[in-house]
């Protein structure tokens, strides 16, 4: 075995000495049309999070969901955990894994002119379908929280009332305290007096929360349920406040009822159910998953060719050809959809001006290209739930319009390659890049929400990447050798590419697999 590779590896030396044109020129050789067809497909069911692998949706799950993902959960953690006296408390609704795949398919179809030895101008037209699959398991096993059945739009009529009641008799009782008070029952106690006061503050500090996240302004879809711990607690400091008023204080009212608390833990489907109920706060599409197919953004430039000594007719395989690409992507694709928490565009809604420089250099059968760039995205009109990316689940009064710029792009890449054949060779890939930090305002001043800053959907924007893989590329004579009367062999170039993301830092990354396969064959319109 040993010996038929030694004797294939000399094979193939002794074939090298005529090769040429292994790289395909970044422009289009004079008066030749380029037609360029490409397909692209993106899939990954991780992401790289500051450098840490987790599920592609790992947001949107939780150990405990709580405040962690429904921020608006915030105020009723504070309310319960002041009337049991723990502070920290928060609300547990059990644990909620979420598994989710992202697929991206890109199919491209391109124009490149050369319009002098040196100029190409180009555009490219990708058509893009994106997909999200999300699947969400809930298990409510450790949970402490359920359902408020007595919220003003998600309860039911009799809960509602219940709770009406309850705090009517609450209020009544505390109304009957502060005229004893008033009128001196307790002034020759002065024991009895300070208990009370105490009782009066206590009491009016549980009611008026009690309230407010229950059927109040700040109502809360969700609160402890009434067999659990802390719903335990809940009813014994009211059962507490109750005796006192009545046997120690001697207050007379109707305070005797319990308070409304959820009727029992969330079953398997009833958070996905929430998610997308028109009449809570988020009220947002089934959280089933996302497909779109339609135009992509489209890319127009030029290239223009600096040096090209590079696989010269008649001069040693190999040289140097250097090239820089200016392009202007634009806004022609779709935007995501913000009312679907797992919606991914088709486009980026903005435009784009980027810059790239590509070195190509080698000797006999080694060589290797070298790009780098920078792409600037300019700020546009987007309307988006302002929210942070920990915080998936944005409740829709948060929807409203923002002046959004992504962070510019710098990207540096590497593609060395071993010739096996005349037009044939095998070359690795080395991509990194580099997103800056963006930045987010709202777009007019009627748009501001309150105590919310645009800047949270910017956080921890900045990342970088390194994607490492290989692939295989085929470069016709056609390209730079055909001379007039010369037969030149089928006029094409090919490449097929395979790559992965191998580490991150920052942001959120998607680790995603990319298989690339792109055809190129040229037309002569003059010489």
């Amino acid at each position: 075995m040993r010996r038929i590779l030694r004797q294939s590896a000399i094979l193939v030396l002794c074939l090298v000495p005529p090769l040429s044109a292994q790289l395909a020129p970044v422009g289009a050789p004079k008066g030749t049309l380029r037609f360029t067809i490409g397909g692209t497909f993106e899939s990954g069911d991780r992401r790289l999070f500051d450098g840490r692998g987790e599920g592609y949706l790992a947001d949107f799950g939780s150990p405990a969901l709580g405040s962690d993902r429904f921020a608006f959960l915030r105020a009723a953690d504070s309310v319960i955990a002041q009337v049991i006296g723990q502070p920290g408390y928060k609300i547990n609704l059990g644990a909620l894994r979420a598994d989710g795949l992202l697929t991206v398919g890109t199919g491209t179809i391109g124009a490149a002119l050369g319009v002098t030895r040196s100029l190409t101008l180009f555009a490219n037209v990708p058509f893009v379908t994106v997909q999200v699959k999300a699947k969400l398991r809930a298990d409510s096993n450790t949970a402490d929280a359920g359902f408020n059945p007595a919220h003003p739009t998600l309860g039911t009529p009799a809960d509602q009332a219940a709770a009406n009641t309850f705090f009517g008799n609450f209020q009544a009782a505390l109304d009957n305290l502060n005229a004893r008070i008033a009128g001196g029952a307790y002034a020759g106690n002065p024991a009895l007096l300070n208990l009370a006061n105490e009782i009066a503050l206590r009491g009016a500090q549980v009611r008026d929360g009690l309230e407010n996240i229950t059927n109040g302004t700040g109502a809360s879809p969700f609160l402890p349920a009434a067999n659990s711990p802390t719903g335990i607690a809940v009813a014994d400091v009211v059962r507490a406040l109750q005796d006192t008023l009545a046997n120690t204080l001697g207050v007379s009212s109707p305070f005797t009822n319990a308070p409304v608390l959820a009727a029992g833990r969330l079953g398997q489907d009833d958070i996905t159910g929430f998610v997308s109920n028109p009449s809570g706060p988020i009220d947002a599409l089934p959280l089933v998953g996302a497909k779109l197919s339609r135009m992509g953004d489209m890319d127009v430039g030029a290239v223009y060719t600096l040096v090209d000594r590079f696989d010269r007719i008649g001069h040693r395989a190999g040289g140097f050809r250097l090239a820089v690409e200016g392009l202007l992507r634009l806004p022609t694709g779709l935007r995501d959809n913000p009312n679907n928490l797992l919606h991914l565009g088709t486009g980026n809604g903005r435009y784009e001006l980027g810059a790239t420089g590509t070195a190509d250099f080698g000797s006999g059968i080694l060589g290797a290209r070298l790009t780098g760039g920078y792409l600037h995205r300019f700020s546009a009109l987007r309307v988006r739930r302002v929210t942070s990316p920990d915080q998936p689940y944005p409740d829709v009064s948060r929807l409203t319009n923002v002046r959004y710029k992504a962070g510019d792009v710098v990207q540096l890449g590497g593609r060395p390659f071993l010739r096996l054949a005349r037009s044939l060779a095998i070359h690795g890939i080395l991509d990194y890049w580099r997103e800056a930090s963006g930045s987010a305002n709202y777009y007019r001043a009627t748009d501001a929400i309150p105590g919310v800053p645009a800047s949270l959907l910017v956080e921890q924007s900045s990342r970088s990447a390194l994607a490492v893989g290989g692939g295989v590329t085929y470069v016709g004579r056609a390209v730079a050798e055909c001379q007039p009367g010369q037969r030149c062999g089928f006029p094409i170039d090919a490449s097929w590419n395979y790559r992965n993301v191998i580490s991150a830092t920052g942001g959120r990354v998607p680790q995603l697999w990319t298989t690339n396969l792109e055809i190129r064959w040229y037309q002569r319109l003059w010489r």
